[in-house]
């Protein structure tokens, strides 16, 4: 049995796709400048920085790796907008952060999950997102967390836990 998922856990990681490599091949749809579907039960490695644009995430179920990297990130200021819309996607394994909004960006996330990540969502800033039907579980910190008490945050329908320091922070750590 050890041998079989050896070789299972192997072959994932020879033949996965980074989101990097998704995110630089989207086309643009629509309102949104990056529109990415990602297909179901697949495996996604890796996270991706986001500081111009709106972009769209569909994961239709599949999971994303962050093996142990910063995230998914957005930045936005006075001169450029980031705004990020994702839904239906597991994304763990963050060293960080799952999902990190800062400055002004914005987003919308829906039925995702969370999990084992050091925090799942992380706001910052003036950032403004709206989180609705999502989970956050056992991430090794929090499972959201508001860094300063600027960021304006809309929630509906999300549960939490076994995150380990707690399950939401505002004005963290601070």
């Amino acid at each position: 049995m050890k041998r079989i998922l050896t070789y299972y856990i192997f072959l994932t990681i020879l033949l996965s796709t980074s989101l990097q490599e998704m995110y630089d091949n989207a086309p643009s749809y629509d309102e949104y400048d990056k529109y990415i579907i990602l297909n179901s039960n697949e495996i996604y490695d890796g996270g991706i920085g986001i500081f111009e644009g709106n972009i769209y995430i569909n994961c239709q179920g599949s999971t994303i790796d962050l093996l142990n990297g910063g995230g998914i990130w957005l930045y936005a200021d006075e001169y450029y907008d980031a705004n990020l819309d994702i839904e239906y996607c597991t994304v763990y394994n963050g060293e960080n952060f799952g999902i990190n909004f800062a400055g002004s960006s914005t987003g919308h996330i829906s039925n995702c999950n969370f999990i084992l990540n050091d925090i799942g969502l992380k706001l910052n800033d003036e950032s403004h997102v709206t989180l609705k039907n999502s989970n956050f579980i056992s991430n090794q910190i929090y499972g959201l967390g508001k860094i300063t008490e600027e960021p304006i945050l809309e929630v509906s329908y999300c549960n939490f836990w076994d995150n380990l320091e707690g399950d939401c922070m505002e004005n963290c750590p601070g």
